[in-house]
């Protein structure tokens, strides 16, 4: 029996916006970014997903496994800029307290419920994010100022797979030392301070430099490193276990006061998890 002209019409409407109302959902899947991307733009941020670890200023130092003040302090305090709330300074008098030891004032590693968060097992992947701004940040030509680093622990330790590095040529560097301690000059970029900056470096654990590597994202984007590739082969873990440190770490040569401001700084298994928003 032939159904009714207006019938017809209503149910050939009904057709046509369906097909349409599937194409723009299709279309709109294939626009919209990955999460788990891992370079190019900034992947689009997991904000539901907990990270492994965040540091929380309304505890203070407690999230860190330890602090190292030769001489200095770390405390909580308000961004002096008034952006992103409370903040972790870390400030040293540059005064040695001796002949030996080197000016130092760092945060070390990362403290959980269940335990120390360390790096060790091959194979696995980490982000670290973090917001910095450094201020007064004295440098010298020839020396060095590390501001950040992957610092390794346990037996046959012996310098840094990774060092964000302030140089005397008004730079800011990430360097790669590799198991012979040969030093690689990942990226660089002019040293800026008394302004925030954000990083995201993301490594796979390993000693192997031809199975771990790593990556960096500052201010969001994804930064090209030696070679033009954005995931640089590297060894990653040296002797037990690799950890972060944050803070200022200076060669002899390096006099003078400084202060280095840590904001949102968080470990997890991807980008979205630990890249610092606001």
């Amino acid at each position: 029996m032939e159904r009714p002209l207006t019938h017809r019409i209503r149910w050939g409407v009904a057709l046509v916006a369906g097909i349409a109302l599937t194409g723009a959902c299709s279309a709109a899947a294939q626009q919209a970014p990955s999460a788990a991307r891992p370079g190019g733009a900034r992947p689009a941020a997991d904000h539901h997903a907990a990270p492994l670890w965040r540091a929380d200023p309304a505890k203070g130092t407690a999230a860190f496994e330890g602090v190292e003040t030769k001489p200095g302090s770390v405390r909580v305090v308000d961004d002096p800029t008034g952006k992103h709330g409370k903040s972790y300074q870390l400030h040293t008098s540059g005064d040695k307290i001796d002949g030996p030891t080197r000016v130092r004032v760092e945060t070390r590693g990362h403290r959980t419920a269940n335990g120390p968060l360390r790096f060790s097992k091959e194979g696995d992947v980490y982000y670290i994010g973090w917001r910095s701004m450094w201020g007064p940040l004295p440098t010298q030509k020839g020396g060095w100022v590390v501001l950040w680093q992957l610092k390794d622990y346990g037996s046959g330790a012996a310098t840094p797979p990774l060092s964000l590095r302030a140089r005397g040529d008004g730079s800011v560097d990430l360097e790669y030392a590799d198991p012979k301690l040969k030093t690689t000059r990942l990226w660089h970029t002019p040293l800026a301070l008394n302004t925030w900056h954000d990083f995201v470096i993301g490594i796979k654990v390993s000693k192997d430099p031809a199975k771990g590597w790593v990556r960096l994202w500052h201010d969001g984007a994804a930064q090209k490193l030696p070679g033009g590739v954005e995931q640089y082969p590297a060894a990653t873990l040296r002797a037990d276990w690799v950890t972060d440190k944050w803070g200022v770490y200076r060669s002899d040569t390096v006099k003078g006061q400084a202060t280095a401001y840590l904001n949102s700084p968080a470990v997890g298994r991807s980008y979205g998890e630990v890249a610092p928003t606001g």
